[in-house]
C-alpha cells in the first residue's frame, strides 16, 4: 500500500520573506557599489578665493580671480584700480599660494628693473580681500594703487 503524499503549498508569509531577503540584498548591494564610487571619485573642493570682488583703496577696486582647477593652487588674477578722471591701473597673471589665505601675484614690467608683488589676503569668512601692492607704479597710474579692502559680489 503506498502512503498518501501530502504537499503543502508555500505560505504567503514566506514568499512576502523571500521577496523582502532580496529587495534588502539589492539595496546593500547598490549602497556598496555607491559607497566606492563616492570613494574613488576625485574631490573637487572650490577654491577659497574663486570669484569677483569690489572695493576701495585710493580709489575704486575691482578684483577678479579663477582658479586653474589643476590642483597646485594657482589662480588667473585680474586686479584693476581706478580714480573717476584721475588715473587707471591693471594686473594680470598668475598668483601662488602664499600660504593658508594668501595669494601672491608677481610681475616684472619689461621697462623696469623692479618687481611688483601684489598680496591677496582672504578673510577668515571668506566674504572679504585685502590686496597690498610692493613696486607696482608701472602697472598704474601715479595717484592711485592696488591697495585697498574689497567684499565679494
Amino acid at each position: 500500500m503506498s502512503s498518501p503524499l501530502l504537499f503543502l503549498a508555500p505560505s504567503r508569509s514566506a514568499s512576502r520573506l523571500r521577496q523582502q531577503t532580496h529587495t534588502t540584498a539589492i539595496a546593500l548591494r547598490l549602497g556598496a557599489l555607491l559607497t566606492l564610487i563616492l570613494i574613488a571619485a576625485p574631490v573637487h573642493a572650490e577654491s577659497p578665493f574663486e570669484g569677483r570682488y569690489q572695493g576701495r583703496g585710493e580709489g575704486r577696486l575691482n578684483l577678479q580671480v579663477f582658479d586653474l582647477g589643476d590642483g597646485s593652487g594657482t589662480h588667473f588674477v585680474v586686479a584693476e584700480t581706478a580714480i573717476p578722471n584721475g588715473c587707471t591701473g591693471e594686473l594680470r597673471g598668475l598668483a601662488k599660494s602664499g600660504g593658508a589665505g594668501v595669494l601672491l601675484l608677481t610681475r616684472k614690467d619689461s621697462d623696469s628693473e623692479k618687481i611688483c608683488t601684489l598680496t591677496l589676503r582672504l578673510s577668515s569668512d571668506r566674504k572679504r580681500v585685502r590686496i597690498e601692492e610692493k613696486n607696482c607704479g608701472d602697472f598704474h597710474g601715479t595717484s592711485c594703487a592696488f591697495d585697498g579692502a574689497m567684499t565679494r559680489r
